[in-house]
């Protein structure tokens, strides 16, 4: 009886610390809890030891590794500069009237000085035979370049030849007379995560072969720097700085997964946000600028906006879709197919597949990515009908914003008696010291060998506000005041001229 009832009572106390145990004793749970948390210090004092020193190595031998392929690249550009025609007098000429009463044997005369600048960047070289990956914008304009290879520390100089530029993915290759090159591997920029150990190294401010460590901050998909727009950049807090431009973006395997190209800089140094092109960008053209030097890309010639509901609804679309036509280039394949200002974009039918388009970004993408002289067709709404337009596409300028403004200015520009007028322009009002609010045309030239030339009171850089008290906001006003102007009866022409507004009255005897 005492041998069952001692049982029961076991079973009893084992059930009461069963109960205990599941309702969450704190005693018994910060027992519990402590010898865990004492355990996992341990674990990780363990493991964090042994990983950084790993990590440690890991960029120790990314950097022994990747080093010797990187370049630092000079460039050296020439330059002329008029020189005044004050310095072409000469002390000893009269010297030689005076005393000896003979001329002074005259000298060719130099109108033009010229001057050298050097400007620098790196480079990191991807091949044994000196084949060179670097910005384009390194060696924009450089007349020589000089390329430095440091390899342990022995330095040795190559004149650099430039073999290929991009100037839309700002990539180019130049090429060295080597061989048995160091050179880095590239890798997969696709497979880029934000959070990523990467490493920086280059010559910024002409320090060769800095190295600077930092993580993938972002991916950003779109950034204009200095008038560039980039697509895809990483973003990184790895230092870089002016010169580290054309350098490698390794990852901790030592494999280039991009190339550092710019900062954001408010103070002109690095604070902390750095951007370089993914390396997928160049391995999809390196083999096009080694053998051809160029990329050609596919061209339609029109400025274009992205739709928003308002223009959805004024322009009939049961949605908002599309990229509305906001400008036609002169002589452009868009212009050659029919297309118009206030076509609204739907999609883009090639050889393999139709593709939607709803932001200009998709449309440049589509169109960029076709070779010239490729016809693709475009769904297109105009005056809220759907319609189909055939394009054969041209080649992309290297400059097409420069092409555009000068069809711009060729379109806006007006001559009349021999005067060449065009717009007041933002780049003039800042040239000739306007304000800002002004608006009006500027006398761009005069030619006095043109056969209706008149000599009526203007000169070059007048900005011409008004005519007969009616205002010239533009080139369009212009041509309109003109068409009542009666010059026997007289012009009155209200104009700003170094600065001061004044009045220049003419009229035909």
């Amino acid at each position: 009886m005492k041998k069952e009832f001692a049982k029961l009572v076991m079973i009893i106390i084992v059930l009461f610390l069963g109960i205990i145990l599941i309702s969450g004793n704190p005693v018994i749970k910060t027992f519990v809890d402590t010898k865990k948390n004492i355990d996992k210090a341990v674990l990780i004092k363990n493991i964090s030891s042994q990983d950084m020193f790993s990590l440690q190595e890991a960029f120790v031998d990314v950097i022994a590794k990747v080093k010797p392929a990187v370049v630092s690249i000079v460039t050296v550009y020439t330059y002329k500069i008029e020189i005044p025609e004050f310095y072409f007098g000469d002390p000893f000429e009269e010297f030689f009237r005076e005393f000896f009463d003979i001329p002074y044997p005259k000298r060719q005369k130099q109108k033009y000085r010229q001057y050298k600048t050097e400007g620098g960047g790196s480079g990191v070289i991807i091949s044994p035979d000196g084949y060179i990956l670097t910005n384009e914008h390194v060696i924009k304009n450089a007349t020589e370049i000089k390329v430095v290879v440091n390899i342990d520390g022995n330095k040795k100089e190559y004149r650099g030849k430039v073999v290929g530029k991009d100037p839309k993915t700002d990539i180019a290759v130049i090429k060295i007379n080597a061989k048995n090159l160091p050179h880095a591997k590239l890798g997969d920029s696709d497979k880029v995560r934000i959070g990523e150990w990467v490493i920086a190294i280059g010559s910024p401010f002409g320090l060769e072969q800095t190295v600077t460590v930092g993580v993938v901050s972002a991916l950003r998909q779109r950034v204009r720097v200095e008038g560039r727009e980039y697509r895809e950049f990483i973003q990184t807090d790895a230092a870089i700085n002016r010169g580290n431009s054309g350098g490698p973006l390794c990852n901790i395997y030592g494999e280039v997964i991009g190339i550092n190209t710019a900062i954001y800089a408010p103070t002109g140094v690095f604070s902390g946000i750095g951007f370089a092109i993914p390396i997928n960008q160049a391995k999809d053209i390196l083999g096009v600028l080694i053998q051809k030097g160029k990329v050609a890309r596919g061209w339609l010639g029109i400025e274009i906006a992205p739709v928003d509901e308002a223009i959805a609804n004024q322009f009939g679309l049961s949605k908002k879709q599309g990229v509305l036509i906001n400008r036609v280039l002169k002589n452009t394949p868009a212009e050659k197919a029919g297309l118009q200002r206030g076509d609204i974009i739907i999609s883009v039918k090639t050889k393999n597949k139709t593709v939607e388009v709803n932001s200009p970004q998709e449309l440049q993408d589509i169109i960029f990515s076709l070779p010239p002289k490729e016809k693709v067709i475009l769904q297109i709404v105009r005056n809220k009908k759907t319609q189909f337009v055939e394009v054969t596409l041209g080649e992309l300028p290297e400059e097409p914003l420069k092409v555009a403004e000068e069809e711009k200015k060729k379109e806006e520009g007006y001559s009349w008696l021999g005067h060449k007028f065009v717009n007041l322009t933002d780049e003039l009002k800042e040239e000739l010291g306007i304000e800002e609010d002004v608006e009006g045309v500027v006398v761009e030239e005069i030619d006095p060998e043109d056969k209706s030339y008149e000599d009526i009171g203007l000169y070059e850089k007048d900005v011409v506000v008004s005519i007969n008290r009616k205002e010239t906001k533009n080139i369009s006003q212009l041509k309109e005041v003109l068409r009542s102007v009666d010059l026997k009866k007289g012009v009155v022409f209200d104009i700003i001229r170094n600065g001061r507004q004044i009045f220049v009255s003419y009229i035909k005897q």
